[in-house]
């Protein structure tokens, strides 16, 4: 390589070089004259007689061979190939070397400048091309001439034209990238468009496979970290898996801590949007393994329940039948599952759906699943614990007689089953009879507005006192059938610890949506 350099560089000078330079290892044999006829810091140099420094001259950027040859060839009188790869690194060390028509016309720095004027601003590609080639120190460079501007404007102005082109923008170094998506966050620019981008971003710096080198660790805290900025706070605008996904990689990189919240805040937000498998990304992997934290699980539920109220059913329902999902699916896909771990995922799942779903068959099964995966491995009293996170009295007729037959179950558990198997069918006997006493309320009730219709308001004293205490029974009857009901939200937030102002009022408004029967899992 040197030699075709010098070669190349002596070809127009017949005198012997009289300056040897060397750039990441590469020589350069030159002639001053040659040099300073181009540049004016070289001439500044040589009249100062500075030339040990002018051996040392690029060491303040970060050129690379290729482009101080083309440099080179210039000086010489060889014509060169600007092109979106090389333009940048040329233009700066032309800037460098103060290769300006100021001292001779025509000039390098003028022809670069001409070149990213007419050619590279002009195109999204090209641009975006030659930004991502350059080095840290190229970027500072042309951060210091005011150029970082002219760019990310560039790109801007072409962006807010036709927003899709934002998500083409991987490959531009963090330090645009970033700037160029808050900017365009500013203007009217779709939060799906935005998202898109974002997201590909992540996919291509952050998700890729783990390497174990730390520099790259590094850099990609650095990008999740800038992520979670860049994504919006609205509910549903980013998917569950990307914001399930990003939430692990903040905790397998020691992300912020405020990078963290920022992604739990997110999932808190749409957890009734998530499904089982969304859930299951936080669990370890299989490789590397690792201890799940339920802690995590925990804190995002407690956030969920205080994000809403009781008018909220179905998103209550919702986040209940998944977390049973999640339960089951654990249960089935992970062998190296503790009891432990199990037994607290079941109480969680438990707490969020006891209040809510009318039957805990989910759990049910999850138990049975996760006992036939450890048949061999469990002792009776670890099975036992595994139990514990059922209630029999949730279990509905249908898994009453399965579990009453099931093996694998303790036998404690099986005589519980049939216990409160005989229950329910004096519970169901009870609810009718009573269904027959509230048909008969109901039906006094009736005849007594029917009754209250046909009285003239401009009746005698007795008829009004008449009305009063009809008024007063009617009020009574209704009040005794509200005593029946249950505060079934207030409960739930009881136990994740997030209640809220809530009062017994708001609680009963919503009686009759709570009475809807929810049996199975899809």
């Amino acid at each position: 390589m040197s030699d075709g350099y010098s070669k190349n560089t002596m070809t127009r000078n017949s005198k012997p070089p009289d300056l040897e330079l060397y750039v990441k290892g590469v020589p350069f044999h030159l002639h001053n004259e040659t040099l300073a006829k181009k540049s004016a810091k070289v001439t500044t140099l040589l009249e100062c007689k500075k030339i040990d420094e002018l051996r040392w001259i690029l060491k303040d950027i970060d050129v690379e061979p290729t482009t101080f040859f083309l440099v080179v060839r210039f000086c010489y009188g060889y014509k060169i190939h600007l092109s979106s790869e090389n333009i940048l690194s040329v233009l700066c060390t032309a800037y460098y070397l103060e290769m300006n028509d100021d001292h001779i016309s025509n000039n390098l720095l003028n022809k670069a400048v001409t070149f990213l004027e007419q050619r590279l601003l002009m195109s999204w590609n090209e641009t975006v091309k030659a930004l991502a080639v350059c080095s840290d120190k190229i970027l500072d460079k042309i951060s210091v001439v005011g150029l970082t501007e002219v760019f990310l404007d560039s790109l801007l102005e072409k962006a807010l034209k036709d927003p899709s082109l934002l998500e083409y923008l991987t490959t531009l170094p963090l330090r645009l990238y970033e700037p160029l998506i808050q900017e365009a966050s500013k203007h009217n620019v779709s939060v799906e468009n935005l998202v898109e981008s974002v997201y590909n971003y992540a996919k291509r710096y952050v998700f890729e496979k783990y390497s174990g080198d730390e520099s790259v660790s590094r850099n990609k805290r650095q990008v999740l970290e800038a992520v979670e900025r860049l994504l919006p706070h609205q509910r549903g605008a980013i998917s569950c898996g990307f914001l399930f996904k990003s939430l692990k990689e903040s905790m397998f990189l020691d992300a912020s801590p405020d990078c963290r919240k920022g992604f739990e805040d997110r999932i808190s937000k749409q957890l009734d949007m998530a499904t089982s498998k969304d859930l299951m990304i936080l669990l370890p992997n299989k490789v590397g393994g690792g201890a799940y934290d339920t802690n995590l699980l925990k804190t995002i539920l407690q956030s969920f329940y205080s994000n809403y109220n009781v008018s909220d059913v179905s998103r209550f329902v919702s986040v209940a039948r998944m977390l049973e999902e999640f339960l089951l699916d654990a249960a089935a896909s992970d062998a190296g599952l503790s009891v432990e771990t199990f037994k607290a995922f079941g109480e969680i799942t438990f707490a969020a759906s006891c209040d809510v779903l009318r039957y805990s068959d989910g759990i049910y099964r999850a138990v049975d699943v996760f006992l036939e995966r450890h048949r061999d491995d469990l002792t009776e009293t670890e099975k036992m614990e595994a139990c514990r996170v059922l209630d029999c009295k949730k279990l509905s007729p249908e898994a009453c007689e399965h579990a009453s037959k099931n093996e694998k179950l303790p036998l404690r558990i099986v005589v519980q089953v049939l216990f409160f198997a005989q229950k329910q069918i004096q519970d169901k006997v009870a609810r009718e009879m009573e269904s027959v006493e509230d048909k008969d309320d109901d039906d006094d009730i009736e005849d007594m507005n029917k009754k209250l219709l046909r009285l003239d308001i401009e009746s005698d004293y007795s008829e009004k006192r008449e009305i009063e205490n009809l008024e007063c029974v009617v009020h009574c009857v209704k009040e005794k059938k509200e005593e029946r009901k249950i505060s079934v939200w207030r409960e739930v937030k009881r136990k994740f610890g997030c209640m809220t102002s809530l009062t017994v009022d708001a609680c009963n408004c919503h009686i009759k949506k709570r009475k809807k029967t929810y049996h199975h899992y899809k």
